[in-house]
């Protein structure tokens, strides 16, 4: 689900566990925010952006978005 932010962390070479010990989080809970199992907080997405020198929308983006915005505009 978090298939950019598994993607920008592979470009930089960095393993989960590096990830999360810059970010601040055990690697448990950074894998399961790079799966898409649990949200971070906003300080939390914004330490990763700024590890991964990305912006944070670009990292966690909905990818259902654009299929909730066209049932939205249907209606």
């Amino acid at each position: 689900m978090r298939y950019a932010l598994r993607m920008a962390r592979i470009r930089t070479g960095m393993t989960q566990s590096e990830m999360a010990r810059l970010v601040g989080l055990t690697r448990a809970s950074y894998t399961n925010i790079e799966k898409g199992h649990k949200n971070p907080s906003v300080v939390t997405a914004l330490r990763i952006a700024k590890v991964l020198n990305r912006p944070m929308e670009e990292l966690f983006v909905d990818e259902l978005s654009p299929l909730r915005t066209e049932k939205v505009e249907e209606k």
